[in-house]
């Protein structure tokens, strides 16, 4: 459908379109959603916050667990009840796991997005009667490269992703997304480049590279070595772009030129967030992950030999099948030992379509909650622990919000920071903060005045 086309349709609508999005699941879900805003937006639409006064709207679904999938639906069939005049989309992980999805009108799965909004006015303007079809898993291989949207810059937040590569090929026995997002494949270099240079010109200070699976950045590609390492020193050397993060990086990624790149850098920031999900080789080996507890010790021993002062993060799946409580035990012991400055904890949630579905024992409700209440306990005390050793530091927060002289955000180390100010700092600035105290897990402190 041409532009003059579509322009001549939406006519009807004096002042565009109404579309209304809703995004769940993962930060490259969001970052997905607002590439489509802007193709919408772009084509003559105009966004709404009001899911009630909408002429379409487009949900993002996740299928990551199961819960996510039933959520996923569940907004789908309200965005129906809420609008039943307006075409529901639906795009994402669930969309491409299934070969219909009734609740919906449209839809697309994790591939060919720039084709929604094609197919949305095709339905809009009655221009077909039966349910537009979804671009799915068996389309896929000629679909190989990463969908390149152009420039994303939200309308939301403080600091901005920039989503780096899609798909995954590590298969870990639990996990359904190698299966809804397709391999692993990777964006060019001067797309990301320009993205962050724009980010910049548009006022942002910090930016986080993101993906499915980080480290398979770049191996798609020609010159595969070092790829990501090459990318951060180049990002870096971007005018206006203060802070860099990374999104979750799996351990295989920590060799000695990564940790050289971050040590040397003045802009990438000390906090790492780097997968684990189990303390226990035999469990790790059940999960199909591709490392050992030898090789994650010695990977992050590996940054704190460079940086002692960096703060690591990680997540824990509990209750994995067939897990006993030496195994959990043995994973409590690790992570208390590796010093993670916070765990994010996961009950182990059956997904339908993975070898782990089929694996036998499965662990009852009651031990799966008590393990994670373990490892949430263990994860507040770690976390007490490091911000402790952030009392009387001068840090850098990156300002989110404001109330009567009191400001909020977070530091490089990923600390949230409450601090006063006689100054006015304004949302998405950076203050420079000296730290006085530690309440609820949140540091406090003052704006220190050079």
């Amino acid at each position: 459908m041409d532009n003059e086309e579509v322009s001549r349709l939406l006519e009807r609508y004096p002042n565009g379109p109404k579309v209304y999005f809703q995004t769940l699941g993962c930060k490259v879900n969001s970052y997905e959603t607002d590439a489509v805003r802007i193709l919408f937006e772009s084509r003559g639409f105009r966004t709404t916050t009001d899911p009630r006064d909408c002429d379409v709207c487009v949900v993002n679904t996740c299928t990551v667990t199961a819960e996510a999938d039933r959520k996923s639906g569940q907004m789908l069939r309200r965005a129906k009840k809420l609008a039943p005049r307006a075409v529901v989309a639906a795009m994402g992980c669930r969309t491409e796991m299934r070969k219909a999805i009734d609740e919906a009108d449209v839809c697309v799965g994790t591939v060919d997005r720039a084709g929604l909004v094609d197919l949305v006015i095709s339905r809009l303007f009655e221009r077909s009667d039966d349910p537009d079809s979804v671009l799915t898993n068996e389309h896929r291989s000629r679909m190989a490269k990463f969908e390149d949207f152009g420039p994303v810059i939200s309308r939301e937040g403080t600091r901005a992703f920039v989503k780096i590569q899609d798909g995954c090929d590590n298969y870990c026995s639990y996990c359904i997304i190698p299966y809804a997002r397709g391999r692993s494949r990777s964006r060019s270099e001067e797309s990301i480049l320009h993205e962050i240079r724009c980010l910049g010109e548009e006022g942002y200070i910090e930016i986080v590279l993101t993906g499915i699976n980080l480290g398979a950045f770049g191996k798609d590609s020609e010159n595969a070595h070092d790829a990501l390492t090459r990318l951060l020193k180049k990002a870096e050397s971007t005018e206006n772009i203060r802070r860099i993060r990374l999104g979750s990086i799996e351990p295989q990624m920590i060799d000695e030129a990564f940790v050289r790149t971050i040590a040397e850098s003045s802009k990438i920031c000390r906090h790492l967030h780097v997968s684990l999900q189990s303390g226990s080789d035999s469990v790790l080996l059940r999960m199909n992950r591709k490392y050992n507890i030898k090789h994650f010790a010695e990977s992050i021993a590996l940054l704190r030999e460079s940086m002692p002062n960096i703060h690591l993060s990680t997540d824990i799946i509990v209750g994995f099948p067939a897990e006993t409580e030496s195994e959990h035990r043995e994973s409590l012991l690790f992570c208390e030992q590796a010093g993670f400055s916070k765990i994010h904890v996961f009950p182990y949630s059956v997904r339908a379509g993975t070898v782990a579905a089929d694996m036998q024992p499965k662990i009852d409700s009651a031990t799966k909650s008590k393990r994670k209440g373990d490892f949430l306990r263990l994860s507040e005390d770690l976390h007490i622990r490091a911000a402790e050793e952030m009392l009387g530091k001068i840090v850098s927060v990156l300002v989110e919000e404001q109330n009567h002289g009191m400001y909020s955000g977070y530091s490089k180390e990923y600390f949230r920071v409450i601090f006063s100010s006689g100054s006015v700092f304004e949302s998405g600035s950076e203050a420079q903060v000296q730290i006085t105290g530690l309440s609820d897990e949140t540091l406090t402190g003052i704006a220190h005045e050079r």
